[in-house]
Protein backbone atom coordinates (compact mmCIF):
# COMPACT_ATOMS: atom_id res chain seq x y z
CA UNK A 1 0.00 0.00 0.00
CA UNK A 2 1.50 3.34 -1.04
CA UNK A 3 1.20 6.53 1.02
CA UNK A 4 -1.69 7.84 -1.06
CA UNK A 5 -3.71 4.72 -0.27
CA UNK A 6 -2.72 4.92 3.41
CA UNK A 7 -3.87 8.52 3.53
CA UNK A 8 -7.20 7.67 1.89
CA UNK A 9 -7.68 4.79 4.33
CA UNK A 10 -6.97 7.05 7.32
CA UNK A 11 -9.36 9.75 6.05
CA UNK A 12 -12.14 7.20 5.52
CA UNK A 13 -11.68 5.30 8.81
CA UNK A 14 -11.65 8.53 10.81
CA UNK A 15 -14.56 10.10 8.91
CA UNK A 16 -12.32 13.08 8.20
CA UNK A 17 -12.49 15.73 5.49
CA UNK A 18 -9.61 16.22 3.08
CA UNK A 19 -9.23 19.74 4.42
CA UNK A 20 -8.75 18.54 7.99
CA UNK A 21 -6.25 15.90 6.90
CA UNK A 22 -4.36 18.53 4.90
CA UNK A 23 -4.16 20.66 8.06
CA UNK A 24 -2.79 17.70 10.02
CA UNK A 25 0.05 17.10 7.56
CA UNK A 26 0.62 20.86 7.17
CA UNK A 27 -0.17 21.31 3.48
CA UNK A 28 -2.77 23.32 1.62
CA UNK A 29 -5.99 21.51 0.71
CA UNK A 30 -5.30 22.26 -2.97
CA UNK A 31 -1.86 20.64 -2.64
CA UNK A 32 -3.38 17.49 -1.14
CA UNK A 33 -6.01 17.43 -3.90
CA UNK A 34 -3.34 17.59 -6.61
CA UNK A 35 -1.33 14.90 -4.84
CA UNK A 36 -4.35 12.58 -4.68
CA UNK A 37 -4.96 13.12 -8.41
CA UNK A 38 -1.32 12.36 -9.19
CA UNK A 39 -0.83 15.89 -10.45
CA UNK A 40 1.61 17.21 -7.82
CA UNK A 41 5.17 17.83 -9.11
CA UNK A 42 6.92 16.62 -5.94
CA UNK A 43 4.86 13.73 -4.50
CA UNK A 44 7.81 12.48 -2.41
CA UNK A 45 7.56 15.58 -0.21
CA UNK A 46 3.91 14.80 0.53
CA UNK A 47 4.73 11.12 1.03
CA UNK A 48 7.19 12.14 3.75
CA UNK A 49 4.61 14.31 5.50
CA UNK A 50 2.02 11.52 5.41
CA UNK A 51 4.58 8.98 6.68
CA UNK A 52 5.62 11.23 9.59
CA UNK A 53 2.01 11.88 10.56
CA UNK A 54 0.90 8.24 10.37
CA UNK A 55 3.95 7.07 12.34
CA UNK A 56 3.09 9.57 15.07
CA UNK A 57 -0.53 8.39 15.11
CA UNK A 58 0.59 4.76 15.32
CA UNK A 59 2.75 5.54 18.35
CA UNK A 60 -0.13 7.39 20.02
CA UNK A 61 -2.43 4.42 19.47
CA UNK A 62 0.11 2.01 20.92
CA UNK A 63 0.45 3.78 24.27
CA UNK A 64 -1.87 4.88 27.06
CA UNK A 65 -2.38 8.64 26.83
CA UNK A 66 -3.77 10.93 29.52
CA UNK A 67 -7.04 11.39 27.61
CA UNK A 68 -7.61 7.62 27.92
CA UNK A 69 -8.48 8.15 31.59
CA UNK A 70 -11.70 9.79 30.47
CA UNK A 71 -14.12 12.20 32.09
CA UNK A 72 -15.56 11.48 35.54
CA UNK A 73 -18.26 13.40 37.37
CA UNK A 74 -16.24 14.38 40.42
CA UNK A 75 -17.37 16.65 43.25
CA UNK A 76 -15.59 19.54 41.56
CA UNK A 77 -17.01 18.71 38.12
CA UNK A 78 -20.53 18.88 39.56
CA UNK A 79 -19.87 22.33 41.02
CA UNK A 80 -18.46 23.56 37.70
CA UNK A 81 -21.43 22.27 35.72
CA UNK A 82 -23.91 23.79 38.19
CA UNK A 83 -22.39 27.23 37.59
CA UNK A 84 -22.25 26.75 33.81
CA UNK A 85 -25.88 25.65 33.62
CA UNK A 86 -27.05 28.49 35.86
CA UNK A 87 -25.30 31.08 33.69
CA UNK A 88 -26.52 29.32 30.51
CA UNK A 89 -30.18 29.50 31.55
CA UNK A 90 -30.20 32.80 33.46
CA UNK A 91 -28.02 34.67 30.91
CA UNK A 92 -25.82 36.16 33.61
CA UNK A 93 -22.07 36.51 34.20
CA UNK A 94 -20.64 33.74 36.35
CA UNK A 95 -17.16 33.07 37.69
CA UNK A 96 -15.41 29.73 38.24
CA UNK A 97 -12.03 30.14 39.91
CA UNK A 98 -9.52 28.24 42.00
CA UNK A 99 -6.51 25.93 42.01
CA UNK A 100 -4.81 24.80 38.82
CA UNK A 101 -5.14 21.21 37.62
CA UNK A 102 -8.54 20.45 39.14
CA UNK A 103 -10.48 20.00 35.89
CA UNK A 104 -12.02 23.43 35.27
CA UNK A 105 -11.19 23.48 31.56
CA UNK A 106 -11.58 19.72 31.02
CA UNK A 107 -15.03 19.64 32.64
CA UNK A 108 -16.15 22.71 30.72
CA UNK A 109 -15.04 21.30 27.38
CA UNK A 110 -16.84 18.05 28.17
CA UNK A 111 -20.00 20.00 29.04
CA UNK A 112 -19.98 21.98 25.79
CA UNK A 113 -19.00 19.02 23.56
CA UNK A 114 -22.46 18.49 22.05
CA UNK A 115 -23.67 22.08 22.16
CA UNK A 116 -23.64 24.40 19.17
CA UNK A 117 -24.63 27.61 20.94
CA UNK A 118 -21.47 28.23 22.99
CA UNK A 119 -18.32 30.16 22.09
CA UNK A 120 -15.25 28.97 24.02
CA UNK A 121 -12.40 31.48 24.18
CA UNK A 122 -8.97 30.91 25.73
CA UNK A 123 -7.16 34.06 26.81
CA UNK A 124 -3.39 34.49 26.93
CA UNK A 125 -1.48 37.61 28.04
CA UNK A 126 -1.42 38.67 24.37
CA UNK A 127 -5.21 39.13 24.48
CA UNK A 128 -5.43 40.78 27.90
CA UNK A 129 -6.30 44.30 26.73
CA UNK A 130 -9.54 45.37 24.99
CA UNK A 131 -8.60 45.51 21.31
CA UNK A 132 -6.74 42.16 21.10
CA UNK A 133 -9.47 40.49 23.16
CA UNK A 134 -12.23 41.85 20.93
CA UNK A 135 -10.37 40.61 17.85
CA UNK A 136 -10.03 37.18 19.47
CA UNK A 137 -13.74 37.11 20.29
CA UNK A 138 -14.62 38.34 16.79
CA UNK A 139 -12.57 35.49 15.35
CA UNK A 140 -14.63 32.97 17.36
CA UNK A 141 -17.90 34.64 16.37
CA UNK A 142 -16.76 34.98 12.73
CA UNK A 143 -17.42 38.70 12.72
CA UNK A 144 -15.10 41.37 11.30
CA UNK A 145 -11.77 41.82 13.10
CA UNK A 146 -10.85 44.93 11.13
CA UNK A 147 -11.71 48.56 11.76
CA UNK A 148 -11.64 50.56 14.96
CA UNK A 149 -12.21 49.03 18.39
CA UNK A 150 -15.77 50.32 18.58
CA UNK A 151 -16.53 48.92 15.10
CA UNK A 152 -15.29 45.46 16.12
CA UNK A 153 -17.33 45.74 19.32
CA UNK A 154 -20.50 46.70 17.42
CA UNK A 155 -20.08 43.76 15.02
CA UNK A 156 -19.85 41.43 18.02
CA UNK A 157 -22.87 42.83 19.86
CA UNK A 158 -24.98 42.85 16.68
CA UNK A 159 -24.13 39.18 16.14
CA UNK A 160 -24.96 38.27 19.74
CA UNK A 161 -28.12 40.33 20.23
CA UNK A 162 -31.14 38.04 20.23
CA UNK A 163 -29.02 34.98 19.46
CA UNK A 164 -29.30 33.33 22.92
CA UNK A 165 -25.65 32.24 22.80
CA UNK A 166 -23.15 31.75 25.63
CA UNK A 167 -19.51 32.84 25.89
CA UNK A 168 -17.05 30.96 28.10
CA UNK A 169 -13.72 32.70 28.70
CA UNK A 170 -10.94 30.45 29.99
CA UNK A 171 -7.76 31.78 31.67
CA UNK A 172 -9.71 34.97 32.42
CA UNK A 173 -7.21 36.06 35.08
CA UNK A 174 -5.15 37.58 32.27
CA UNK A 175 -7.83 40.15 31.43
CA UNK A 176 -7.38 43.79 32.42
CA UNK A 177 -10.00 45.88 34.21
CA UNK A 178 -10.94 47.65 30.96
CA UNK A 179 -11.41 44.32 29.18
CA UNK A 180 -13.57 43.01 32.01
CA UNK A 181 -15.70 46.14 31.77
CA UNK A 182 -16.19 45.50 28.04
CA UNK A 183 -17.27 41.93 28.83
CA UNK A 184 -19.76 43.31 31.36
CA UNK A 185 -21.13 45.69 28.74
CA UNK A 186 -21.55 42.83 26.25
CA UNK A 187 -23.65 40.99 28.82
CA UNK A 188 -25.62 44.17 29.57
CA UNK A 189 -26.39 45.05 25.97
CA UNK A 190 -27.02 41.57 24.53
CA UNK A 191 -28.15 39.46 27.54
CA UNK A 192 -25.49 36.92 26.57
CA UNK A 193 -24.54 34.35 29.21
CA UNK A 194 -20.85 34.72 30.06
CA UNK A 195 -18.70 32.53 32.30
CA UNK A 196 -15.22 33.55 33.38
CA UNK A 197 -12.85 30.71 34.29
CA UNK A 198 -9.45 31.20 35.90
CA UNK A 199 -7.31 31.06 38.99
CA UNK A 200 -7.62 33.12 42.18
CA UNK A 201 -6.50 36.29 40.40
CA UNK A 202 -9.75 36.75 38.51
CA UNK A 203 -11.73 36.79 41.76
CA UNK A 204 -9.13 38.86 43.60
CA UNK A 205 -9.36 41.49 40.88
CA UNK A 206 -13.02 41.90 41.73
CA UNK A 207 -12.81 41.59 45.51
CA UNK A 208 -9.23 42.53 46.33
CA UNK A 209 -7.58 45.91 46.70
CA UNK A 210 -9.37 47.22 43.64
CA UNK A 211 -12.80 46.15 44.87
CA UNK A 212 -14.35 49.60 44.35
CA UNK A 213 -13.14 49.71 40.74
CA UNK A 214 -14.73 46.34 40.00
CA UNK A 215 -17.90 46.84 42.02
CA UNK A 216 -20.03 47.40 38.93
CA UNK A 217 -18.71 44.24 37.31
CA UNK A 218 -19.04 42.12 40.44
CA UNK A 219 -22.62 43.26 40.95
CA UNK A 220 -23.38 41.55 37.63
CA UNK A 221 -21.96 38.18 38.68
CA UNK A 222 -24.95 35.89 39.16
CA UNK A 223 -23.00 32.94 40.54
CA UNK A 224 -19.44 32.11 41.48
CA UNK A 225 -17.67 28.96 42.63
CA UNK A 226 -14.36 28.77 44.47
CA UNK A 227 -12.70 25.41 43.77
CA UNK A 228 -9.77 23.93 45.72
CA UNK A 229 -7.87 20.65 45.40
CA UNK A 230 -8.99 19.84 48.98
CA UNK A 231 -12.49 19.22 47.65
CA UNK A 232 -11.45 15.94 46.02
CA UNK A 233 -12.49 12.84 47.97
CA UNK A 234 -11.76 9.12 47.72
CA UNK A 235 -14.93 8.44 45.68
CA UNK A 236 -13.86 11.02 43.08
CA UNK A 237 -10.52 9.29 42.60
CA UNK A 238 -12.19 5.88 42.33
CA UNK A 239 -14.40 7.27 39.56
CA UNK A 240 -11.41 8.61 37.63
CA UNK A 241 -9.03 5.66 38.09
CA UNK A 242 -11.46 2.75 38.04
CA UNK A 243 -8.91 -0.03 37.65
CA UNK A 244 -6.49 1.13 40.33
CA UNK A 245 -5.96 -0.68 43.62
CA UNK A 246 -7.06 0.83 46.93
CA UNK A 247 -3.45 1.68 47.81
CA UNK A 248 -2.94 3.45 44.50
CA UNK A 249 -6.27 5.29 44.88
CA UNK A 250 -5.22 6.62 48.28
CA UNK A 251 -1.88 7.80 46.91
CA UNK A 252 -3.49 9.43 43.85
CA UNK A 253 -5.91 11.22 46.20
CA UNK A 254 -2.93 12.73 48.00
CA UNK A 255 -1.49 13.87 44.66
CA UNK A 256 -4.86 15.30 43.59
CA UNK A 257 -5.10 17.31 46.82
CA UNK A 258 -1.58 18.68 46.38
CA UNK A 259 -0.42 21.53 44.14
CA UNK A 260 -0.29 19.01 41.25
CA UNK A 261 -4.06 18.55 41.31
CA UNK A 262 -6.03 15.91 39.42
CA UNK A 263 -4.08 16.80 36.29
CA UNK A 264 -0.84 15.76 38.00
CA UNK A 265 -2.41 12.55 39.30
CA UNK A 266 -3.62 11.71 35.78
CA UNK A 267 -0.19 12.30 34.26
CA UNK A 268 1.40 10.19 36.99
CA UNK A 269 -0.99 7.30 36.39
CA UNK A 270 -0.58 7.59 32.60
CA UNK A 271 3.20 7.42 32.86
CA UNK A 272 2.98 4.43 35.22
CA UNK A 273 0.71 2.57 32.77
CA UNK A 274 3.16 3.18 29.93
CA UNK A 275 5.99 2.04 32.18
CA UNK A 276 4.13 -1.23 32.72
CA UNK A 277 3.73 -0.97 36.50
CA UNK A 278 0.61 0.45 38.15
CA UNK A 279 1.21 -1.18 41.52
CA UNK A 280 1.72 1.18 44.44
CA UNK A 281 5.46 0.53 44.09
CA UNK A 282 5.36 1.46 40.40
CA UNK A 283 3.25 4.57 41.06
CA UNK A 284 5.62 5.79 43.78
CA UNK A 285 8.67 5.09 41.61
CA UNK A 286 7.16 7.14 38.79
CA UNK A 287 6.20 9.90 41.25
CA UNK A 288 9.85 10.09 42.26
CA UNK A 289 10.98 10.34 38.64
CA UNK A 290 8.43 13.12 38.01
CA UNK A 291 9.43 15.03 41.15
CA UNK A 292 6.00 14.55 42.69
CA UNK A 293 7.03 12.34 45.62
CA UNK A 294 8.97 15.20 47.23
CA UNK A 295 5.69 17.02 47.85
CA UNK A 296 3.52 14.06 48.94
CA UNK A 297 3.56 12.98 52.58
Amino acid sequence: MDFKEKALQYIKSNNMSNRKFADKIDVAESTLSRYMKGDYPNPTAIDDKIREFLEKEEKRNSIFIKDSVGFAMTTISKKIINVLEYSYIQKVISCIYGDAGIGKTYTTKNWIANRNDIYFVTVTPTFATPRPFLKLLASKLKTSKTGSQDEVYLEITEKLEGSDKMIIIDEAQHLTKKTLEIIRSINDSTSTAITLIGNELIYNKMLGKTQAEFAQLFSRVGMQSHLLTDLFNIDDIKLVFQNASDEVIEYLLKVSRSKFGLRGATLLYTNAVNNGDTTIKGIKAMAEIMGISLHIA
